[in-house]
C-alpha cells in the first residue's frame, strides 16, 4: 500500500482515524463454532439413514415412508424463518444465537432417544408383537422432533458463523 512520501507499507493496512477496530476472532473459536455445524450434519445423516429401514422394521409399508418424509420440508419451511427471526432479535446474556443452538441440540438428543426407543415405548403403551401402531406413532413424533430440532439448530449456527466471519472480514479489510 502506498503512503504519502512514496514509501510502501508492509503488513495489514492501518485503520482509518475514527473507525472502530473490532477484535480478531481466533481460528480456534471459528473451528469450535464450525464443529456445531458438523454435528448438525451428523443429525441430518442420522435422519436420512434411519427413516426407511427402521420404519419398515416397525411394520409400515414402504409407500407410507414417503409420506413421513413430508415432515422435513414442512418443518424447514416454517421453523427456520421463525427461528432466524427470533434469534436476530434475541437479547440473551448468552448471545443472540447460543440459546437456540443449545435448545436445538438438547431437542436433538431427546429426539434420538425417542426414535431409538420407539419400539420399547410402543410396547410399554400396549403394542403387541404383530402390530405396533404406538411404536410407529412414537417413531414419527421422534422423527419430526429430530427434523425440527435440526432446523432450530442449523439456522442460528449458520448465522453465528456468518457473524464471526463478518467480524474477521471487517478486521482484514481495515
Amino acid at each position: 500500500m502506498a503512503v504519502p512520501g512514496g514509501h510502501r507499507q508492509r503488513g495489514r493496512p492501518r485503520a482509518l482515524i475514527g473507525e472502530p477496530v473490532r477484535p480478531r476472532v481466533p481460528l480456534r473459536r471459528l473451528l469450535r463454532v464450525a464443529s456445531v455445524a458438523c454435528g448438525i450434519q451428523f443429525g441430518w445423516a442420522l435422519q436420512l439413514s434411519l427413516l426407511t429401514p427402521y420404519v419398515q422394521e416397525l411394520g409400515i409399508p414402504h409407500a407410507w415412508s414417503s409420506i413421513i418424509w413430508l415432515c422435513g420440508p414442512l418443518s424447514g419451511l416454517l421453523v427456520q424463518p421463525l427461528v432466524g427471526h427470533l434469534s436476530d432479535r434475541c437479547n440473551s446474556r448468552f448471545g443472540r444465537r447460543r440459546p437456540f443452538i443449545v435448545a436445538g441440540a438438547t431437542s436433538i438428543v431427546v429426539a434420538v432417544l425417542i426414535i431409538g426407543f420407539s419400539a420399547d415405548i410402543g410396547g410399554l403403551l400396549g403394542d403387541g408383537a404383530d402390530r405396533r401402531p404406538r411404536a410407529v406413532a412414537t417413531f414419527v413424533v421422534g422423527f419430526w422432533l429430530l427434523d425440527v430440532a435440526n432446523n432450530v439448530t442449523q439456522g442460528p449456527c449458520r448465522a453465528l458463523l456468518a457473524d464471526l466471519t463478518e467480524t474477521i472480514k471487517e478486521v482484514l479489510t481495515i
